[in-house]
């Protein structure tokens, strides 16, 4: 107990340092921006003790944007996903309720991240347009399709839409990526991190030209649900036989 306690506080005492950093940097280059709070990620993850395995399934071009789409169980997810893509220039699609986080939802805000306030429809949609043109840049997109981190009982939650249109809209591809662990070092409801291993697979893209919505959700939601419950000796295993390819 006594030592989750004294990484929250050096989490929150290195977000107060950061915050502010990351956003003097975004005034003048939002990409350095970026690069930089990748600096805090990694050394969040460090200072908590978690061990990050990641292995992706597929070449993927950091140059080509892609609709990245997550399943979500902890607070850790958004460090694991970012580290694990730290070759790509992400701006997350976030709940407005973020904002509210201190020094966190100050950052979040003013680095050309994608702000969405799920009650009110016309907002959503000028929110989904602003990462339409980010990805006209060459910029990737990273979505929680679920909305919300599922609980300990739950595989997945239903998939919220948004994520999908725009590559629908776009022509993107989207790249489904499953998160394994990190509900163990952090569950929902907690603010006290362990330390130990967490997973991420980066699946291969899926090409959504000529492929309506329900069907992209289908098959999105089939690879998290095949991936996401695969035990750890196995999934490190595949892990390193992706990596291999």
């Amino acid at each position: 107990m006594l030592l989750s306690i004294l990484k929250l506080v050096f989490v929150a005492a290195h977000t107060v340092v950061m915050a502010p950093l990351v956003v003097a940097v975004a005034l003048f280059d939002e990409r350095r921006a970026y690069r930089l709070s990748l600096v805090w990620v990694r050394v969040n993850l460090a200072v908590c003790g978690v061990h990050l395995h990641s292995a992706r399934q597929a070449r993927l071009d950091p140059d080509t944007p892609y609709v990245f789409m997550s399943n979500h169980r902890s607070q850790f997810d958004i460090l694991a996903v970012a580290a694990a893509l730290g070759d790509f220039q992400l701006r997350w699609v976030a709940k407005k309720e973020l904002l509210h986080v201190p020094f966190f939802g100050f950052a979040l805000r003013h680095t050309g991240h994608i702000i969405i306030d799920r009650s009110n429809q016309r907002q959503a949609v000028a929110s989904l347009r602003a990462a339409r043109e980010k990805m006209a840049t060459g910029i990737s997109v990273m979505i929680f399709p679920e909305g919300t981190r599922a609980k300990p009982d739950q595989v997945l939650l239903p998939f919220k839409k948004g994520g999908f249109m725009l590559a629908l809209d776009t022509g993107f591809p989207i790249v489904p990526v499953v998160v394994r662990g990190s509900a163990e070092l952090l569950p929902r409801g907690s603010w006290l991190p362990r330390g130990g291993d967490i997973d991420v697979l980066v699946g291969a893209p899926i090409d959504v030209r000529g492929v309506d919505r329900d069907e992209l959700i289908r098959r999105v939601s089939e690879f998290m649900r095949e991936h996401v419950t695969v035990p750890a000796p196995a999934r490190r295993a595949a892990a390193v036989a992706a990596q291999a390819v």
